[in-house]
């Protein structure tokens, strides 16, 4: 499923990008300082990297892309043909989709070529590449005023992976008191719910079940979640409502930012 999603919001990215004027290339998204042609230029970068080995290392890396690595890939390309980036993005998509096929047998061996060499198992890279993929995509849909793709196999895989992470959210970055309760309850395309409690040793662990009452529940849409948990922006204007304690609703939601 990761391959199918990263390929399909790959494939929706060049439809999106096909015919963009100018101006369009140049609008803002909501990465900081990224125009939609540097997303593209982006994603080319990484891309290219899976695909061909070339300039994967950065220094140790052994958690996470840093953000300088990213940034190089970016400012290499400025400058360069909007069609060019795009042509350079659709080569090394083509090329990655054939060297995976057919898939690794272990998805939990250590990956030949990550970006930065980065120490991830197959099965954490092709699942990275998919969500990478896909909220690139929705950064571009913003940027130039096209919805779409929120019932797509990357909305998927994006709000399970960035769900996940939201009982880290509760104990480790908002830390309230032993016994309280949140339930994020996600609406839409992508509809499901998480709930978690925090324990007596300050961590919090995902519920069985959502509790009746909670300290606090969330509710959003599935694209309010996703644009809040990768980091895109906080909830103002978004679609998202807070039963409960506002006040940890609010602390919740300012830390919901689970991406690097």
């Amino acid at each position: 499923m990761y391959v199918t999603a990263w390929r399909q919001s790959a494939d929706d990215i060049q439809e999106l990008c096909a015919g963009l004027s100018a101006e369009e290339w140049a609008l803002p998204t909501d990465c900081p300082g990224w125009t939609v042609q540097d997303v593209v230029a982006h994603l080319a970068h990484l891309e290219c990297v899976l695909a061909t080995g070339d300039d994967a290392e950065l220094g140790d890396q052994s958690h996470a892309v840093a953000s300088a690595y990213t940034e190089l890939g970016v400012g290499e390309r400025r400058g360069r043909d909007s069609q060019e980036l795009l042509d350079e993005l659709q080569a090394a998509v083509e090329k990655r989709a054939k060297t995976l096929q057919p898939l690794p047998d272990d998805p939990n061996a250590t990956a030949d070529i990550t970006p930065g060499g980065i120490k991830w198992s197959w099965n954490t890279l092709l699942s990275n590449r998919a969500l990478d993929m896909w909220v690139h995509e929705q950064d571009i849909r913003r940027a130039i005023g096209k919805p779409g793709g929120m019932d797509a196999p990357g909305a998927q895989i994006t709000t399970m992976t960035l769900g996940a992470g939201m009982p880290y959210v509760l104990g480790k970055k908002v830390k309230p008191a032993t016994g309280t309760m949140v339930v994020w309850r996600v609406t839409g395309e992508v509809p499901f719910e998480i709930a978690a409690e925090v324990g007596e040793d300050g961590r919090a662990s995902k519920l069985d079940a959502s509790p009746h009452n909670p300290t606090a529940r969330l509710t959003m849409s599935t694209e309010a979640f996703t644009i809040i948990t990768a980091g895109r922006r906080g909830p103002d204007g978004l679609d998202v409502t807070i039963d409960g304690d506002s006040e940890l609703g609010d602390a919740v939601l300012a830390a919901m930012g689970v991406t690097p």
